[in-house]
C-alpha cells in the first residue's frame, strides 16, 4: 500500500462508522461508477430478495454455516 493510502486509511480508522461509509461509497464509485439503469437494477434485485425471504421462498443460511462449508 503506498504511503497516501496509507495515510487516508489511518485516518479512516479514527472516523464514525457513517463516514467511512461514505468514504467507502465515494471510492468506489471512482473505480466503479454505477449509473442510474444499474443502481435501479440493484435496488430491485434487493426488493426481490427481500420479498423471497419475506415469503419463505428464500431461506437464510446463518453466516457461520455457509463460511463453515466453504472452509472445507
Amino acid at each position: 500500500m503506498n504511503a497516501r493510502v496509507e495515510a487516508v486509511m489511518q485516518m479512516a480508522k479514527t472516523w464514525p462508522t457513517e463516514d467511512q461509509a461514505e468514504l467507502l461509497d465515494a471510492l468506489f464509485g471512482l473505480v466503479s461508477p454505477a449509473g442510474d439503469e444499474l443502481e435501479a437494477q440493484w435496488i430491485n434485485e434487493c426488493e426481490d430478495r427481500c420479498s423471497a425471504i419475506d415469503s419463505g421462498e428464500m431461506p437464510l443460511i446463518a453466516a457461520d454455516l455457509v463460511m463453515a462449508r466453504y472452509r472445507r
